[in-house]
């Protein structure tokens, strides 16, 4: 893709060329450059695209290695479009490139190079591809130049595995040029496993529970994503149940460490291990001083009011109301309104330690029930499904519901066989109904 992108901009890089091009002889001590300047990009230098371009202060350079750098700096994707002029004096040759940067730069993320800090990997990487600064071009040469530095770290340290990485996309982007988030390079061919894990900052309290919660970390794979998952479900939850709200986890840092007992892979190799310290800021410790609810007309305040356990002068837990809201949203559906939305909007007061919560419900529409469908059974077993189900046509559809038939339904399949069901619900909005299709497959008992 980069060299049909090069071949419009070579065209109008000869023939500024042309314009610009001295027909005199020129002595060979004036095709020194005595300076290389660039005008146009708002994210690199004019020394950065020097060295990458191959042309730094002090090149003997000719025509030839002019159009071969601009090629060069073409072929990367960092640009959009690149021209040049150059004029010859007594003193040397200046050269200039004209030059626009490329639409989309995305972020590069290193997923599990545990033998570097992320710092040292974009100083040694910048080091060698000055157009590297953290962010890649969605197109050209770049991102495989990168893996090649990469590689050629591994090895200088080395580190056994091969470089890989991966185009992340945004799925849910519907506009396929915009779709690229980062690129991520990952080392293959390599075991890292996760020894020990650390929490600097963790107070005497929390300590222990976040040394349970990490035994489950032992002797895993490590990788960025689980460790991210890691700190989502299992570090700050421990905190929000305990009232401090905002603490914050900062990036996980792994540390080789040499073990001397250490079992090969199944690859044949020894695997690498590391300790993972998890940075902690706890911050301050809230206590409720109540809440009120907004946007329920459904649901009175005084039939939702039972769902919250918190008590005002309590430390905050905002586990439990999350587990509280949750509940509320049960009720709402049990009574058609299936999309109902309640967020909790947390009004802090640092100076007091204190926080107040505005439950916002968007209660939206009441759905119905609309269809019924059976499928993998016979129609005898069907009908004695359908006869069961108690939801009629056109009755207010109850979200509950479902939890309570299943069990039922089991003890209508003959017991012979072993009965899974996949349960596919499917909300029509333009009718406001409610369709249900469970998918029986059977097996013979074990």
């Amino acid at each position: 893709m980069a060299s049909a992108c090069l071949f419009p901009f070579l065209i109008v890089l000869l023939c500024l060329h042309a314009a610009a091009q001295n027909t005199r002889p020129v002595p060979p001590s004036q095709y020194k450059l005595i300076e290389v300047k660039v005008t146009g990009s708002q994210r690199f230098t004019s020394e950065e695209v020097a060295t990458a371009s191959g042309l730094p202060v002090g090149t003997i350079a000719h025509e030839d290695d002019f159009k071969k750098a601009a090629r060069q700096l073409g072929e990367s994707g960092a640009f959009g479009s690149i021209a040049f002029t150059y004029s010859y004096s007594s003193a040397g040759t200046k050269l200039e490139f004209q030059v626009t940067d490329a639409d989309k730069f995305v972020p590069a993320r290193f997923a599990d190079f545990v033998w570097f800090t992320d710092e040292d990997l974009l100083q040694k990487v910048h080091g060698r591809i000055p157009l590297f600064k953290g962010e890649l071009p969605a197109n050209g040469r770049l991102p495989d130049q990168v893996s090649d530095v990469l590689q050629a770290l591994l090895v200088e340290n080395g580190v056994p595995g091969h470089v890989e990485y991966l185009r992340n996309t945004d799925l849910r982007n519907t506009d396929k040029s915009e779709q690229l988030e980062s690129i991520v390079y990952n080392v293959a061919g390599v075991s890292i496993r996760i020894h020990h894990a650390e929490f600097p900052g963790a107070g005497a309290s929390e300590l222990p529970l976040l040394q349970a919660a990490a035994e489950r970390l032992t002797g895993r794979e490590y990788s960025r994503d689980y460790m991210a998952n890691f700190i989502e479900h299992a570090v700050l939850p421990i905190y929000h149940e305990r009232g401090y709200l905002k603490t914050s986890c900062a990036t996980p840092q792994p540390k080789v460490v040499k073990l001397a007992t250490s079992e090969p892979s199944g690859t044949g190799t020894k695997p690498t291990f590391v300790d993972v310290t998890f940075p902690l800021t706890p911050g301050i410790q809230y206590k409720l001083t109540g809440w009120n609810w907004s946007g329920n007309k459904a649901i009175s305040s005084d039939t939702l009011e039972p769902f919250i356990h918190a008590k005002a002068g309590q430390t905050a837990n905002t586990i439990q109301l999350d587990n509280d809201l949750r509940a509320v949203q049960e009720l709402y559906g049990s009574r058609g309104y299936i999309l109902a939305i309640i967020k909790a909007n947390a009004e802090f007061d640092d100076a007091a330690q204190t926080v107040v919560y505005h439950l916002a419900v968007n209660e939206g529409d009441v759905f119905h029930m609309g269809e019924l469908e059976f499928r993998g059974i016979d129609n005898n077993l069907t009908a004695r499904l359908r006869a069961a189900w108690k939801l009629r046509p056109g009755e207010v559809y109850d979200a509950t519901y479902l939890k309570e038939f299943l069990p039922q339904a089991r003890k209508l399949l003959p017991a012979t066989l072993d009965w899974d069901v996949s349960t596919h619900v499917t909300a029509m909005t333009n009718d406001k109904t409610v369709d249900v299709d469970l998918q029986y497959t059977a097996k013979a008992p074990q």
